[in-house]
């Protein structure tokens, strides 16, 4: 009996992509936060040694992202899915998956288990002060201060912070910090309780989009269809995403 392969999309799309560049092909700039940049990376240097297609991930923070996309020419921009939402320097929004928001402490501290939501609770209850992202900043401050407004947090200390909560925890503002996943697991001054209980819904969508001022807007389209391939999905949860195409 004879039965035809057909290949998927995103095959298609990283064929076409290594088929119709030159040996030495455009590389690709890719855009991201740092709670999102470990996966990515890992998957950049995948993609580069499948296509031959030099891909780099940079950006650092929320606010460099956004800058460097009005700054300059870029080909893919992954950020959480509401600060993506209607950027005028972004071309569609492909979904990718989601980052859980984690607990730390200053190195050296105590690590208190969280791994319960009453337990998670009295931890932030006996807190000297509770730090993590002003909600004006973005999308992780705003899921985490939503969170904290249930009426059983109402007695926690919190400490907005104008960047990374875990400045607070450096300069004994706070004695816990609530941050990216990702983030808190790359930082050596402190130490990883783990994410908070899934049942708080303290969670961050993340997705991918193109730049509108790309230089390889089919390259950057290749790339992102290989983000979302179900293959890759063990590196995203290795870097701390939950990946939806799996």
């Amino acid at each position: 009996m004879f039965c035809m392969w057909i290949p998927r999309r995103s095959d298609l799309l990283i064929a076409l992509a290594l088929f119709a560049a030159p040996a030495q092909a455009a590389p690709l700039t890719v855009l991201a936060p740092a709670s999102a940049a470990a996966g990515l990376a890992s998957l950049a240097a995948q993609y580069t040694a499948d296509t031959r297609i030099a891909t780099a991930v940079g950006g650092g923070s929320r606010a460099n992202v956004l800058g460097a996309l009005k700054s300059g020419p870029a080909d893919v921009v992954v950020l959480p899915s509401n600060d993506m939402a209607g950027l005028p320097n972004v071309a569609g929004m492909t979904s990718l998956g989601r980052i859980a928001v984690g607990v730390a402490v200053k190195a050296g501290a105590k690590v208190p288990d969280i791994s319960t939501p009453e337990k998670f609770r009295a931890v932030l209850l006996a807190a000297r002060g509770v730090a993590y992202a002003d909600p004006s900043a973005g999308t992780a401050g705003k899921a985490i201060d939503a969170m904290l407004q249930d009426p059983e947090f109402k007695a926690v200390r919190r400490v907005p912070v104008q960047g990374l909560a875990v400045t607070a925890l450096a300069n004994g503002t706070a004695s816990i910090a609530l941050q990216m996943l990702p983030e808190l697991a790359a930082d050596k001054d402190v130490a990883l309780a783990g994410p908070v209980p899934e049942s708080y819904g303290a969670t961050v969508d993340f997705s991918a989009g193109i730049a509108a001022v790309t230089n390889n807007a089919t390259g950057a389209e290749a790339f992102i269809s290989y983000l979302i391939d179900p293959k890759n999905a063990a590196v995203w949860r290795k870097g701390g995403l939950e990946p939806l195409h799996h």
